[in-house]
């Protein structure tokens, strides 16, 4: 519509797309993958609305299988009828069993040597297994874990594992043994578990010896999200909650109720600048009365690459009273009923894989009021490997008179 008095020119454009594409049937090679557990992955259904997205889905929850290689999800246009589209998924199984042989250090735990065998196929319903062994000073361990995917295969697993562990806990060496049943569910960035567990629990105090056995039943939540890259994320957030418990009337040696949480939050600051921020803490209640006969895996310690730089690994915690077998009076370390700890860092980016970074950290590992306040300050240089931060740090415990300067080095990201 022309008008020359008014000078304007008006006219309407009508765009006909045809009709929208839906989804027709999903098909795969079903000598890697049945029927019922594709479907059981499936994010959109036969009818629905064609969306790259959902492709792009169902391709991400085949991969979070850990059953294969390569995992290509296509709509094949070419033998669509109408506006129905079938979609093909192209699979290559990986290996049924692999290899992976590690070594490492901490100031933690010292230098460590593992080896995990995993066979993250085992048969065409995707059960799966991982073994892992590991030698370290400190904490020897071997493990197990048999994996049964439930309704969402790769979001809702139900876990069956067995552990056999050594480990240092402040003045006590424990030895632990356990069996497990867990269920874990996956949402986004949350997941969820539900377990119960047997644990039979060793560990030796001077002279006496105890042995002790739990059933214990658990739930667990954790959520974490994150801006940029795994390794230097540009902020992020970390957070988990656990309660376990434990009665003498079902078998446990003594009635007991674990709750601990721990978070993590950072932040990049314009071009040069990150904070790092922590806090951990931990309600333990037993019905023993005896501070020696809690056990060891179950109490709260402080200290360590990623607890309370400047002290030794779990070195915090309650102290007991007691003689040596030479008769010599000492105090030993062997856990708290709370903890409360939190630290607070600041990096700086010299170059795009380094940093260098100043904290503190302080807090306790106590029973009932008794807290304690434990500082200490350092100062560390961090180079950002493809596989996480390489942290080596010194630290002061600035709360100790005359206390040493301790060197502490890490590996491994943030969240």
């Amino acid at each position: 519509e022309l008008s020359a008095s008014d000078g304007e020119a008006r006219g309407e454009l009508a765009l006909d797309t045809g009709a929208r594409f839906r989804f027709g049937p999903l098909s795969g090679p079903q000598e890697l993958i049945t029927p019922e557990l594709l479907a059981s992955i499936q994010p959109f259904v036969e009818g629905d609305f064609y969306s790259q997205k959902k492709i792009l889905e169902l391709r991400a929850r085949l991969l979070r299988l850990g059953f294969f290689d390569s995992v290509i999800v296509a709509p094949d246009f070419s033998r669509r009828e109408e506006a129905v589209v079938p979609v093909e998924v192209d699979l290559r199984a990986a290996p049924r069993h692999s290899y992976e042989v590690g070594v490492g250090f901490s100031t933690d735990t010292r230098e460590r040597v593992s080896l995990v065998w995993s066979s993250p196929r085992l048969n065409r319903w995707g059960h799966s297994q991982q073994t892992r062994l590991r030698y370290s000073p400190v904490n020897p361990l071997a493990r197990i874990v048999y994996t049964v995917p439930l309704d969402d295969p790769s979001n809702d697993l139900l876990q069956l594992g067995a552990r056999v562990e050594d480990n240092e806990f402040g003045d006590l060496e424990s030895n632990q043994r356990e069996f497990l049943l867990r269920r874990e569910t996956r949402k986004g960035g949350q997941v969820r578990s539900y377990s119960v567990r047997a644990l039979r629990e060793s560990w030796r105090a001077l002279e006496e010896e105890f042995d002790a056995s739990y059933a214990l039943a658990g739930l667990s939540f954790s959520r974490r999200s994150r801006v940029g890259n795994a390794v230097d994320p540009i902020r992020g957030l970390s957070q988990f909650y656990a309660v376990e418990a434990a009665s003498n009337a079902l078998g446990s040696d003594q009635d007991l109720l674990r709750l601990s949480a721990n978070f993590t939050f950072l932040r990049r600051f314009g071009e040069r600048s990150r904070v790092v921020t922590r806090l951990s803490a931990g309600y333990l209640y037993s019905s023993s009365t005896r501070a020696d006969e809690l056990p060891p895996s179950l109490a709260f310690f402080a200290g360590g690459d990623n607890s309370l730089r400047g002290y030794a690994y779990q070195s915090i915690g309650r102290e007991v009273g007691g003689q040596t077998f030479g008769g010599r009076s000492t105090a030993l370390v062997v856990g708290g009923t709370r903890l409360l700890t939190a630290s607070l860092e600041y990096q700086r980016y010299l170059f795009d894989d380094w940093r260098a970074a100043v904290f503190v950290d302080a807090g306790d590992a106590f029973v009932g009021e008794a807290f304690d306040l434990n500082v200490g300050v350092g100062f560390g240089v961090h180079y950002l490997s493809p596989i996480g931060a390489l942290r080596v740090e010194l630290a002061n415990p600035v709360t100790e008179s005359g206390g040493d300067w301790r060197l502490h080095i890490n590996i491994g990201t943030e969240l």
